[in-house]
């Protein structure tokens, strides 16, 4: 199939109009008209339900987005390592989801290409789910996330735990009022809500919520309120009269580095394990 085909179809399915996907891809609004069909009559589904101004997406388009995506991405990727090639480099696609990044890993980024200057990095950003089957299917190397599954295709590496504290800008709060005061809820994932469902079940609704701490912190740079932050992150932030709670419980989630057993570039993934480990 050819590969402008399949980014009008998620340009489609990213703007929900035919005039805006033109407008992003240069091409005129006919064109993605004719594409859209072109793929309709290759797969013998109809991708979009057709309304004016609101295109919907059928459940067969549904199911073509994460394909179309896979095949994009490994497009990408194999363009780009042919190009490397001719400078003797390699690529290496490391993921994490948001939260991890913006907590410790972005940094990683650096150290890693100081210490292997040959390499060509990408980062990713994705959910759980999303990184998982990305390795799986070859279009990451390495991907950071909590509670990796234990599967026989895959090495899995510790990366420590992350310790999650209840913080607060707002002055001498006690534990049960950080949650009833200007409380802003970080996702930091499913074994997380279980947790905060448990031991919080009376907390009032969030005034704000966020899958990034870095988000959280800004907020309460600005607006007196509590979350739950990377203990890291609450010794070393820079925001005024930010403290911990007292008497609060705290949180620990492991952190894993999972990569494919038979990975081509399994030698350099050891190699760099422990500058992510550190």
């Amino acid at each position: 199939m050819d590969i402008e085909l399949l980014k009008t179809f998620l340009e489609v399915k990213n703007t929900r109009h035919f005039g805006k996907a033109a407008d992003n891809l240069y091409i005129t609004q006919a064109a993605v008209s004719a594409r859209v069909k072109q793929m309709e009559e290759y797969f013998g589904v109809q991708l979009f339900i057709r309304k004016r101004n609101n295109i919907q997406l059928t459940a067969e388009g549904e199911r073509l987005i994460t394909h179309a995506e896979t095949m994009l991405l490994a497009w990408n990727r194999a363009r780009q390592d042919v190009a490397l090639k001719t400078t003797k480099k390699d690529q290496l696609g490391i993921g994490a989801t948001a939260g991890l990044w913006n907590y410790a890993y972005q940094d990683k980024l650096a150290a890693i290409y100081r210490a292997f200057p040959q390499l060509s990095l990408r980062s990713e950003v994705h959910g759980a789910d999303d990184l998982l089957r990305m390795v799986m299917e070859r279009a990451l190397d390495v991907a950071i996330l909590f509670d990796a599954p234990s599967m026989p295709e895959l090495t899995v590496a510790s990366a420590g735990k992350l310790k999650l504290v209840l913080a607060s800008t707002i002055p001498e709060v006690s534990a049960k009022n950080a949650l009833k005061e200007s409380y802003i809820y970080v996702d930091w994932g499913t074994a997380f809500n279980m947790f905060h469902a448990k031991r919080f079940s009376e907390a009032a609704p969030a005034i704000l919520y966020t899958t990034m701490a870095s988000i959280a912190e800004a907020f309460m740079r600005e607006c007196p309120s509590s979350a739950f932050l990377p203990q890291t992150m609450v010794e070393a932030t820079t925001v005024a009269n930010m403290q911990l709670v007292d008497a609060a419980p705290s949180f620990g989630r492991e952190v894993s580095i999972i990569f494919r057993s038979n990975n081509e570039r399994l030698e350099l993934i050891e190699q760099l394990l422990p500058i992510l480990q550190s």
